[in-house]
């Protein structure tokens, strides 16, 4: 394996796993908003009998890791 394979395949990797996670944390988000219990959504988080999960950072979250072949090749 070549150095610009590993790169590529550990992109294609952390793109895919990204995205996958996105999609599970919006579903679990849409099932939480469709159910009855939304109707009572109280600005207090305490109050409320589910947790709806913020994607808005995530991308940041993989950004590190994206840049961790380049990072740390000893070069």
């Amino acid at each position: 394996m070549t150095y610009e394979k590993l790169d590529e395949e550990v992109s294609k990797l952390l793109n895919d796993t990204e995205t996958k996670m996105f999609k599970l944390i919006n579903d679990y988000n849409e099932m939480i908003e469709e159910s009855p219990e939304y109707e009572n959504f109280s600005a207090d988080e305490d109050a409320n009998n589910f947790i709806l999960v913020d994607t808005v950072d995530l991308h940041n979250v993989f950004d590190p890791l994206n840049d961790y072949i380049e990072d740390y090749n000893g070069q």
